[in-house]
């Protein structure tokens, strides 16, 4: 799979996403946006088969999990909702939304949250992709986009709520 040229890999998954992702799904898939999620997928994939699971939390709208997954790491509920507001004040000011801008504006809030990295991106990316093992959270996000990632966070932060 890494052999193959991020369009030779496109070209040959979308058959694969298009029959194997969930039917909820719009098609048909947009090819630019397949085009930004691969190159995640590619380093991931051992057979094509395999690409629409790995890659399906980029195509639905929110992905599902369970509370206990978001609180994984040892969090209690209280902790995992205060992160989530934090982290949605400071990304709804971000201008450019990109991989290095999330970066720089996350990761000093796993000191003033007083969390572990664990803790804190580890709650995040359930949040983001419903999983506790997905492609890089930055890249993950930036591509996901703004809206798109805020509403995931929000979601996350209800699901939490009494």
């Amino acid at each position: 799979m890494r052999k193959l040229s991020l369009e030779e890999f496109v070209q040959q998954a979308m058959p694969f996403l298009d029959r194997d992702l969930p039917s909820l799904v719009k098609r048909p898939l947009n090819i630019n946006y397949v085009r930004q999620v691969m190159p995640l997928i590619q380093e991931r994939a051992k057979t094509l088969a395999a690409v629409p699971q790995l890659a399906n939390f980029f195509f639905l709208d929110e992905p599902q999990y369970s509370i206990e997954l978001l609180l994984s790491h040892n969090l209690d509920a209280t902790t995992a909702i205060q992160a989530i507001v934090v982290t949605l004040q400071k990304l709804k000011t971000i201008e450019s939304w990109s991989a290095q801008s999330l970066e720089d504006t996350l990761r000093p809030l796993i000191v003033e949250l007083n969390l572990s990295t664990g803790e804190f991106f580890g709650l995040l990316r359930v949040a983001i992709t419903g999983r506790t093992a997905a492609p890089p959270l930055f890249q993950t996000m930036a591509i996901l986009g703004k809206e798109k990632s805020l509403k995931r966070l929000s979601i996350a932060q209800q699901r939490l709520s009494p």
